[in-house]
């Protein structure tokens, strides 16, 4: 308990003083996630109908049990994963913060899309799918994706004030893959939730969420 105590203290340390950082990257997640929603209300009336007819049938799946996990978490980390070592090695040549950024966008507008799609078209069943199956990842991801923008920044100013200088671009380039480090393992836990405690959910849910 003392070690998570401490986590977190470190963690709202390093927010606090990066702060303006971080409330940049909430409103670009924000406006990102308002462009996904704006998107859905734009489909048209032939993709809403394939749309829906591949959400009702993973909901009616839910019905008679639970989707394998193992190919859900691999599926998500591969979709994440990537990008996230894309946006970490481009960063290491101090151009990654540009790469982390438009991660940034994709993902804000993708969940962004995928909640107002579930909201428009099932109303309250749509808000419980929300909830449970969109939410969860999102509040993972989108900080860990934050973190390496903060992290990418930090590091490639670290590098520009080392002036080529081996001890101060070691440092640099630890700092910079313990974060890198932290932002991967909120990606695999978002990978977890994704695979196994939401489809969980939403199956123990199913009369509510299939109805």
């Amino acid at each position: 308990m003392h070690t998570i105590d401490s986590y977190l203290d470190i963690a709202i340390r390093r927010v606090h003083r990066r702060f303006g950082w971080y409330l940049a990257a909430a409103a670009w997640s924000l406006l990102s996630l308002g462009f996904g929603a704006y998107a859905a209300g734009q489909l048209s009336a032939l993709q809403r109908s394939d749309l829906l007819a591949y959400l009702g049938g993973f909901l009616g799946s839910l019905q008679h049990g639970v989707p394998q996990g193992p190919a859900l978490m691999r599926a998500a980390l591969y979709a994440d994963g990537r990008l996230f070592l894309l946006s970490w090695l481009l960063a290491l040549v101090v151009v990654g913060v540009v790469t982390s950024w438009l991660w940034l966008a994709v993902k804000g507008f993708s969940i962004g899309f995928a909640s107002a799609f579930l909201l428009g078209e099932l109303g309250g069943r749509g808000l419980l799918v929300v909830l449970l199956g969109v939410l969860p990842p999102a509040l993972l991801v989108l900080p860990s994706i934050w973190l390496l923008s903060e992290s990418a920044a930090l590091y490639a100013s670290d590098f520009y004030r080392a002036r080529l200088k081996a001890p101060q671009m070691i440092s640099a380039l630890v700092r910079f893959a313990g974060t890198g480090a932290i932002a991967a393992s909120g990606l695999v836990l978002a990978a977890t939730a994704e695979a196994y405690l939401s489809p969980l959910a939403l199956h123990l849910l199913w009369p509510y969420v299939g109805g």
